[in-house]
């Protein structure tokens, strides 16, 4: 027997619970996965176990190893758990055609089963586990299990929310593990570093970038019952072991029906008891939306998953993988191997000859048309090996504040590809942020801060979990209700709209002076992002105006140069056209279609596994392999996790039937509503209109905290370290009374031994002389200009030299801030082609 699940923590899990069983029957059992040592993986190869615990990539391995299929050929029984986390995903794609794989090498008709506690779309799961021809069964509990979950919403902070947990959990749970979700690793490194500094309650991370061994002492930590908190995403999501937990909080909502019973179920893990949660947030939509998901749970109404449906890039992968296998292989034999998995099911044979003609261009496989059959070929064995993943490997650089000297971010490969360049200005965590370099040694972005420079610029959203129309639609519902969250009460009061934008009202905030437009619009992540393609390229057509458009699970927001009328927006939500082919032209050489084909493309071989993202390669690609399987796979991709034809279609239909009413408002500034899909950069500075002022203030601030280590330079007996804020006068030598006093960095020990090397007559090294040549045009600067030599030095980079040019050109106080900041700016944008 083979059991299969998509987290190695849960293999560990599952392995610790079911052995007792399996050793009562006399079954060996063993786990195989990525942490699985060398040894162990030796030792299951030359005596297989009964029973294997195992994920899908780890699979795709075991199918191309003679001794594993050799074990392998007398295999009975296959269980998936959690079905649900690889239905819409292509891993799952990827599984179901290993299992057609596993069928063809064993001597038995497999018996397939799948296991879920939150799947929307039974039927179609089903059909994923068991294949398109094989009988199944669909046994379900319909009993529910109740959850008791408050929603809480914090005027404020993330740090607010914080210091809420803290005296919740305090006066709860003080003696009970606790898990705190969020939903990205971002979120968790941040509130657990905040946590640890505010309180005393033992907290520990637990994420699937940290190591095993760290992993593993948090899950037995929460199996012993230590109280404490757990900050977590995903990788405690699914069916852990856990019973001691008597509480789950979530930070911000987990935006989907299956994330929140996955998550909060965690909580008091035992039959027949209720789960027990705490939703808290600062985000108003997020408090909304929990209200709404929490209504869908009680009805278990849970999210459909989309299966994906002729993954060509992983269908590539499985042929290189049964070449392996099986030898030569005919067409014929593969195609009905590949239609008998779902997600395969409506392959053709032009497809499958297409796909084997991309590899055989890399010399991955060799492909006989006379014969009608594929082999293995030069780079067959490394290819399949570098792309067992179907998650592509995502480079994360770092945003370094200039200003603050501070890391204030991250941004993925794709974004810096696409927007990159020195100048270019984009947001971040509501703010606009000029670049000044990128640094792809140390993957590092250089960024300054400025004042709002129009609202037609790049936006990382970063990861963002999407929302589903029924839930969008039941947010639309909660809004109206008179007695609901605090911010609802709000927006009913103070919204400046006749309407309250909900399922069957579509509000649109115009605000002539910025030429943008903000349509409330609730239904969902998929069907707003179409939306948006549509009326930002059909207004842009007919306008002769560019139009930027920007979405999320309940706002649109269109911006341009030019205004953007009433009637421009209705006509086009009126006309008739076909809605794919307008995507589809929309989307070409746009950010998405070059990443997505760059990914793609990797997973066809066609790009090296370390080579980092480049929008004109990605989309020299595009266009090279137009008519290829490449870039059908990469719009196939789009369309099924970033758009929703049909039920835009449908949408569009309902309202030119007066199903679904516009209602248009001229605003003089927009609505709280609107806000979140805004920037507000102007909210960051202490003055807003004087983007200079902001940033010199933040300059100011950090120099006056720098550490400088004090040396006399006549002598070298003295030494002190201070912080450039808190001294008036530089004092003169307590030993030999003289006022040639230096500064260096306040780590450096060396100086003083130096300076007492030189006055004694000792020898000193070249490096050594030259560090006290600088110490005597310091010590003369600071002789000169006092505590100002000393603010000058602190700036990053800044030496004695240019800290000389700097005091020289001095005329007043804001003058020198911005001269000191010129000089970082200077560093950090030429230090990489220093010496």
């Amino acid at each position: 027997m083979l059991y299969i699940t998509p987290l190695r923590a849960l293999n560990r899990d599952v392995f610790k619970r079911i052995i007792k069983y399996a050793e009562n029957d006399g079954l060996r059992i063993e786990v195989r996965h990525g942490d699985t040592s060398q040894s162990m993986r030796r030792k299951i190869n030359l005596a297989p176990p009964d029973v294997l615990i195992t994920t899908p990539e780890t699979l795709i391995i075991l199918l191309t190893q003679p001794v594993m299929l050799k074990a392998l050929d007398e295999l009975e029984w296959i269980v998936i758990d959690e079905v649900h986390e690889l239905l819409g995903n292509e891993r799952g794609a990827q599984l179901s055609l290993s299992l057609e794989r596993l069928q063809a090498n064993t001597k038995f008709p497999m018996t397939r089963v799948g296991l879920s506690a939150t799947v929307g779309n039974t039927e179609e799961a089903a059909k994923f586990v068991v294949g398109t021809k094989r009988r199944c069964k669909v046994i379900q509990d319909d009993s529910i299990r109740k959850y008791d979950v408050e929603v809480k919403y914090i005027e404020g902070t993330i740090t607010d929310v914080v210091d809420y947990v803290i005296d919740y959990v305090s006066k709860n749970y003080a003696a009970s593990p606790v898990l705190l979700f969020t939903n990205t690793r971002g979120e968790s490194e941040y509130i657990a570093s905040v946590l640890k500094e505010r309180s005393s309650i033992s907290v520990e991370l637990h994420h699937g970038s940290l190591s095993q061994q760290v992993r593993e002492e948090t899950e037995d930590m929460l199996r012993a019952g230590k109280p404490g908190i757990v900050v977590c995403t995903s990788s405690l999501e699914l069916g852990l072991d856990i019973g001691s937990v008597e509480l789950v909080i979530h930070y911000g909502s987990p935006r989907q029906v299956s994330k929140l019973m996955q998550r909060i179920g965690r909580s008091r893990h035992t039959r027949g008891s209720s789960a027990k949660g705490l939703i808290v947030t600062n985000n108003p939509d997020d408090e909304i939306e929990a209200l709404a998901i929490l209504d869908r749970v009680k009805e278990k109404s849970i999210e459909d998953q989309i299966v994906h449906d002729g993954a060509l890039d992983v269908l590539a992968h499985h042929l290189v993988g049964m070449a392996m296998q099986f030898g030569k292989m005919s067409l014929d034999k593969a195609l009905n191997m590949i239609n008998q998995a779902y997600s395969f099911r409506n392959v053709t044979i032009e497809q499958l000859i297409e796909v084997l003609e991309v590899l055989q261009g890399g010399n991955i496989v060799s492909l006989d048309k006379q014969e009608m059959s594929f082999t293995k070929r030069g780079r067959s064995f490394r290819y399949h090996f570098e792309n067992l993943s179907t998650i592509p490997d995502i480079l994360k650089f770092k945003v370094f504040d200039t200003a603050s000297k501070k890391i204030i971010g991250s941004l993925d490969q794709r974004f810096v590809g696409d927007n990159g360049e020195q100048g270019s200005v984009f947001v971040l965590r509501g703010m606009q942020w000029r670049i000044l370099n990128v640094d792809d040694s140390s993957l590092k972005v250089n960024v300054e801060p400025i004042q709002s420079a129009g609202i037609n610029v790049p936006y990382w959203e970063g990861e963002n979990i999407p929302v589903d129309y029924t839930t969008a639609r039941r947010v639309g519902m909660v809004r109206t209700k008179t007695i609901v969250a605090p911010f609802t009460n709000m927006v009913i009061q103070n919204l400046k709209l006749h309407v309250i934008p909900d399922e069957k009202n579509i509000v649109i905030e115009s605000q002539r002076s910025r030429n943008t437009i903000v349509i409330h619009s609730c239904f969902g992540t998929r069907i707003n992002a179409t939306l948006a393609m549509l009326l930002s390229s059909m207004i842009s057509a007919k306008s002769g105006y560019l139009v930027d458009s920007r979405s999320d699970a309940y706002r649109i927001m269109l911006s341009s140069n030019g205004r953007i009328l009433e009637q421009s927006v209705r006509d086009v939500i009126s006309d008739k056209y076909n809605l794919e082919d307008i995507v589809q032209a929309s989307i070409a050489g746009t950010h998405n279609v070059n990443w997505r084909t760059w990914c793609v493309a990797k997973k066809f071989g066609m790009v090296g596994r370390e080579a980092v993202y480049d929008r004109k390669s990605a989309r020299f690609l595009f266009e090279r392999y137009s008519k290829t399987p490449l870039a059908k796979e990469a719009l196939r991709e789009l369309y099924h996790d970033k758009y929703d034809i049909s039920n835009t279609e449908q949408l569009l239909e309902n309202i030119n039937r007066g199903i679904i009413k516009i209602t248009w408002v001229e605003v003089e500034s927009f609505t709280k509503l609107a806000e979140p899909i805004l920037d507000h950069t102007t909210k960051y500075y202490a003055s807003p209109a004087n983007m200079d002022k902001g940033i010199l203030d933040l300059v100011k601030a950090r120099l006056m905290k720098s550490k400088h280590r004090l040396v006399c330079v006549r002598c070298g007996k003295w030494e002190k370290v201070v912080e450039t804020g808190q001294i008036s006068d530089i004092p003169p030598c307590p030993y030999c009374k003289s006022r040639q006093i230096s500064a260096t960095f306040y780590s450096d020990y060396d100086l003083p031994k130096i300076v007492q090397k030189k006055i004694a007559g000792k020898k000193i090294t070249a490096e050594e002389s030259h560090k006290f040549a600088r110490a005597w045009k310091v010590s003369s600067l600071i002789a000169n200009f006092g505590k100002t030599a000393l603010v000058v030095l602190s700036g990053y980079g800044v030496g004695a030299d240019t800290a000389a040019r700097i005091l020289r050109n001095m005329i007043g106080e804001e003058e020198l801030y911005k001269q000191i900041y010129e000089a970082e700016r200077q560093y950090v944008t030429t230090r990489g082609f220093w010496d």
